[in-house]
């Protein structure tokens, strides 16, 4: 199988720079797998592999391309893999409600990659709780006001951020670290807190709703609700491999329970007052909880892109 990848759209040193996905390509002239946003629409890609027989794709931003706004082509989230047999996709959700659809092609579930090389080193742990990335709703202010109260750590970028996020930078302890530094940093860290959802916008409900049958896919049960998707957070995989410890918020989904098991590989919180109680008690009894990390990180060994590139590969 030929790999492929265009991550022209991708913001630079995120997860997929550090995939290396091609390393596992073989010439063929039936099978070939693509990945990255703008590898549905790259021309070269398109000439060179129209005629295979199995053309493959990987989509690791489900299911939050049918908020975006329909280009006046018609270009949008559907025909966007016009090109393809098979897709594979990090949302269950919209697999079954896309398959329904009868598109002409199959869409398949698979878990988000990471690549072994990021694995790092152990670490005297230093820190009780770390939150990487963006915030995005209330959920997350109401976390990183619980944490402020601890030995945090709060990284972020100074760019590509949302409003909310670059409101909140004064509480940052760490900004635009490189990608290995950020693992480096969580696997100082007992605890890593974590939220598997996506915020939708209002300006979003509408583009969502333009698609036939949209309320069919369990994915968009909320958009009018609590104004969340579910979305599994490659958070979770770099906190296991990390060796610390998972505190993951808990919400109408749980789509964590489809890779790690709870109280077994990571601990739920419900809300600020029970995040409180959950980072003082793990970091009072650390030793409680030490095997727990052990499982997960174990278990994260099943998400290596060897292991991903072989079921896509074995997926005949």
């Amino acid at each position: 199988m030929i790999i492929r990848g265009d991550l022209s759209a991708e913001v630079p040193d995120t997860n997929a720079f550090h995939w290396s996905l091609e390393e596992h390509s073989e010439m063929s002239t039936e099978d070939v797998l693509l990945y990255g946003y703008n590898a549905s629409n790259n021309k070269e890609f398109a000439e060179l592999y129209s005629a295979y027989k199995r053309k493959a794709y990987f989509n690791n931003w489900a299911p939050c391309e049918f908020a975006q706004k329909r280009e006046k082509d018609g270009h949008d989230a559907l025909t966007k893999e016009i090109f393809f047999d098979e897709v594979y996709s990090i949302c269950p959700y919209a697999n079954k409600w896309l398959n329904s659809l009868d598109l002409g092609r199959k869409y398949k579930d698979i878990f988000y990659p990471f690549h072994p090389k990021l694995i790092p080193p152990p670490h005297e742990k230093e820190y009780d709780v770390i939150y990487h990335g963006g915030l995005h709703g209330q959920e997350h202010l109401d976390g990183l006001r619980t944490m402020l109260s601890f030995n945090y750590r709060f990284c972020s970028m100074s760019t590509h951020i949302n409003d909310l996020t670059a409101q909140c930078l004064r509480y940052a302890t760490n900004i635009d670290l490189s990608f290995q530094k950020k693992i480096n940093l969580i696997a100082k860290s007992k605890i890593s807190v974590g939220y598997n959802i996506v915020h939708i916008r209002p300006e979003h409900i509408p583009e969502i709703k333009s698609y036939d049958r949209w309320n069919e896919n369990e994915a968009f049960s909320e958009i009018e609700g609590w104004n969340i998707m579910p979305q599994f957070k490659t958070r979770a995989h770099e906190a296991a491999i990390s060796k610390t410890l998972n505190l993951i918020m808990r919400d109408k989904w749980n789509i964590i329970e489809r890779y790690y098991e709870p109280d077994k590989e990571f601990i739920y919180f419900n809300d600020d007052d029970d995040l409180r109680e959950k980072i003082t008690m793990i970091i009072n009894d650390w030793e409680d909880y030490e095997q727990i990390v052990e499982n997960a990180y174990q278990k994260a060994m099943n998400y290596t892109t060897d292991k991903f590139i072989e079921k896509i590969k074995r997926d005949i």
